[in-house]
């Protein structure tokens, strides 16, 4: 029988929360996001991961160990999170902080149109 509340976020002080989470398919995100060409798999994060970001981990070519997050700054609300999504480096990531909504991880992440994101020096390979 579940106790408290049934939440989306996880309680690192209640161990006896039961904790439900929608999570999207990493490779849908992939597909519909129209990355798969930028995707390298079979590469693991080198460190643990906290559980909710291990199902949108990834690895690119271009910016190696990622996150795929949707651009909270940037989304528009009424249009699909997908067109949002964008694969972060890890440390940008958590430096910056997350949650999860809709299936999806979001983020307030420095980024401009002309430029990309801004990681600095967040970047492993």
């Amino acid at each position: 029988m579940c106790q408290g509340k049934i939440s989306s976020v996880i309680s690192m002080e209640d161990s006896n929360l039961l904790v439900r989470v929608a999570y999207m398919d990493r490779n849908d995100i992939i597909r519909q996001a129209g990355l798969e060409q930028w995707i390298l798999p079979g590469r693991p994060y080198p460190q643990p991961l906290p559980e909710d970001l291990l199902p949108y981990y990834c690895y690119t070519r271009d910016g190696g160990h990622s996150i795929l997050v949707v651009l909270e700054n940037e989304y528009r609300p009424g249009d699909s999170p997908i067109r949002f999504v964008i694969p972060a480096p890890v440390k940008t990531v958590l430096k910056a902080g997350y949650h999860l909504k809709d299936g999806f991880i979001w983020a307030t992440l420095p980024y401009n149109n002309d430029d990309g994101l801004q990681a600095g020096e967040d970047v492993e390979f």
